[in-house]
């Protein structure tokens, strides 16, 4: 094994044990084995609707779950120390964040087709990039070890207010319950994934750099006129100095 290739491994390694990889794969199945079982049965949840409640697919619920734990692997009690890591670092991080996104998502999607239907994948698999966006986002606010709650508060008012009146259909930005084909609710959850990969990216040391770029470029506006001015005057004195030698 060539040494770069010896030093990513054990950069790999000694990532995962910090994080407990474990336990986080452990919770991945754990949700699949119960959408397997369990994911066709309806919980009665509380809704704005005539009768004050409604019910949920078990699947629909545990799909947020499913989302958030991958967004857990990012923890770290070395955290402020990692915001400085450098660029190997930060490439691992991402490789683990997609495999356990992609482990999570398999996990939930093949209990979903044996306990529901493969006609719930789509609408799933959906509901997972929003998911998994808003968990990316609420674990730059609020930390990662909090990243769930963000979207558990969002499916909160989903389930909640995602009903008409009548309790008879969903709204348009009822993403867990619209048929594949409704496009508001694809656009949505895309545009909810594409938030959290810009608010994976975003570290703060890049946050940092940019804002110094906007201020030195705010700054430099700002000086160009005086010194330009500046530098009129002093053409002007050095022209009146040489008329009166």
């Amino acid at each position: 094994m060539r040494p770069e290739r010896r030093e990513r491994h054990r950069l790999l390694i000694a990532y995962l044990r910090l994080r407990r990889a474990h336990w986080l794969v452990a919770a991945m199945v754990l949700i699949g084995a119960v959408v397997a079982g369990w994911g066709q049965f309806e919980a009665p949840t509380p809704a704005a609707v005539d009768g004050g409640g409604t019910s949920v697919a078990f699947w629909r619920l545990f799909a947020v779950g499913s989302a958030t734990v991958p967004v857990l692997a990012l923890t770290s009690p070395l955290q402020s120390l990692e915001t400085t890591a450098g660029t190997a670092f930060h490439r691992v991080r991402a490789i683990v964040l997609a495999a356990a996104f992609v482990l999570s998502c398999a996990c939930v999607l093949a209990g979903a087709v044996i306990g529901v239907g493969a006609t719930v994948v789509p609408v799933l698999l959906r509901a997972l990039l929003a998911w998994m966006g808003l968990a990316l986002v609420g674990g730059r606010v609020f930390g990662w070890s909090r990243c769930w709650i963000l979207p558990w508060a969002t499916m909160c008012g989903v389930l909640y207010w995602g009903h008409s009146g009548s309790g008879e259909g969903l709204r348009w930005w009822e993403f867990t319950g619209q048929p594949i084909e409704h496009l508001p609710s694809l656009l949505l959850s895309l545009g909810l994934f594409a938030a959290g990969l810009l608010a994976g990216v975003l570290t703060p040391w890049r946050i940092h750099r940019a804002g110094l770029r906007w201020r030195s470029a705010l700054v430099g506006g700002a000086e160009r006129p005086a010194r330009s001015y500046l530098d009129q005057r002093q053409r002007q004195e050095l022209r009146v100095d040489q008329d009166l030698s």
